[in-house]
């Protein structure tokens, strides 16, 4: 994202859920977390459709939901989780996209006037996969740190905070290492890996 928005791209994020099931932090710190990201982003737009912490699923209503944020929106390209991961909501958000980008295309389905994304990729959190798409970031890495850090009901241990599997410092450095590794693999200082459906064009083998 800080990518393409350096590279003057339009970038907009839409949160599924406002994490009301989150084990640290209450709702308006989160959104105060979110407002801060979304001005560091340097986001066009930010959207939420409140869909149930905890319960996200590949259901009807919640297709409707992000159809119609895709309909609104129109991008060209979807970032979504990797459907791997450990915490359900992640599973079924990686499901419920790929879906919706699809159906977002049918003129018969839903309301408002179709569009059907170019690409969905899908971008690493815990489980691992082969990437087929890196990305350099180390450009922004600096930002994409700072950005992190930005988001401390999550990632950093508070005095009343509850241990989790993201705020005892590894996760963090997990994210780092990983960003070494790949980067390292490609040639660069710090690299973001994706994964996606079918063969990605490009002009000439020196793109």
């Amino acid at each position: 994202m800080l990518v393409a928005a350096a590279a003057g791209l339009t970038t907009a994020i839409v949160d599924l859920t406002d994490g009301e099931l989150s084990t640290n932090g209450t709702l308006e710190q989160r959104a105060r977390e979110r407002d801060e990201a979304t001005g560091l982003m340097r986001l066009a737009v930010r959207r939420g459709l409140s869909l149930p912490d905890g319960a996200l699923a590949d259901t009807e209503p919640h297709r409707l939901a992000v159809v119609a944020a895709l309909r609104e929106l129109r991008p060209r390209v979807v970032l979504a989780p990797f459907g791997n991961d450990r915490h359900p909501d992640h599973r079924a958000a990686a499901e419920l996209v790929r879906q919706a980008c699809f159906l977002a295309g049918l003129r018969r389905y839903g309301s408002g006037s179709p569009h059907r994304p170019t690409r969905v990729y899908r971008y690493m959190l815990h489980a691992p996969f082969e990437p087929k798409v890196v990305v350099d970031v180390s450009a922004v890495w600096q930002e994409r740190s700072e950005l992190l850090r930005v988001f401390k009901s999550q990632v950093s241990l508070g005095a009343d905070d509850e241990p989790t599997a993201l705020n005892d410092g590894r996760f963090v450095a997990m994210l780092e290492a990983r960003a070494v590794h790949y980067g390292t693999l490609a040639g660069v200082s710090y690299a973001e890996v994706f994964d996606v459906d079918g063969p990605v064009l490009v002009k000439h083998l020196l793109d």
